[in-house]
């Protein structure tokens, strides 16, 4: 028979480095999977500082938007309340032309009726020195 020991001795050493590799990959699996493990942890760790951080400002903006929007319902009130205010001084203006037409109207009748007056007491007495210049 032929011999076959360096080819059973090749084959053992191909076997035997295959199975060095294998148990080699394997052993970087777990070591990888491990750090992945620590990797995680860390970022829960780093979320949860982060979560804590940001809760006291979460809640400080929700106050701050509240207080907006008391300041911003306040404004629409004030703006109703300044429009009610407009709407009652038009009122007024209309109501003092109105009454300031009405003056209008009766000074110019009383205008009238003076100076009638005036020249019936004019007529009035010039006709009275007339007729005592007559009697004369």
């Amino acid at each position: 028979m032929v011999d076959h020991t360096w080819l059973i001795i090749m084959i053992s050493a191909g076997f035997f480095i295959l199975v060095l590799c294998s148990f080699t990959a394997i052993g970087l699996l777990v070591y990888a999977i491990f750090e992945m493990r620590k990797a995680a942890a860390a970022l829960n760790s780093s979320i949860k500082s982060t979560e804590e951080r940001l809760n006291p400002v979460i809640f400080e903006t929700e106050q701050f938007l509240k207080s907006v929007r008391r300041i911003t319902d306040d404004v629409g009130a004030v703006t109703d309340a300044a429009r009610n205010i407009a709407e009652a001084g038009s009122d007024v203006v209309i109501n003092l032309k109105a009454l300031s037409s009405l003056l209008n109207d009766i000074g110019e009748g009383l205008s009238l009726k003076a100076l009638g007056l005036k020249a019936g007491v004019k007529t009035a007495i010039n006709v009275l020195i007339h007729q005592l210049k007559e009697r004369r």
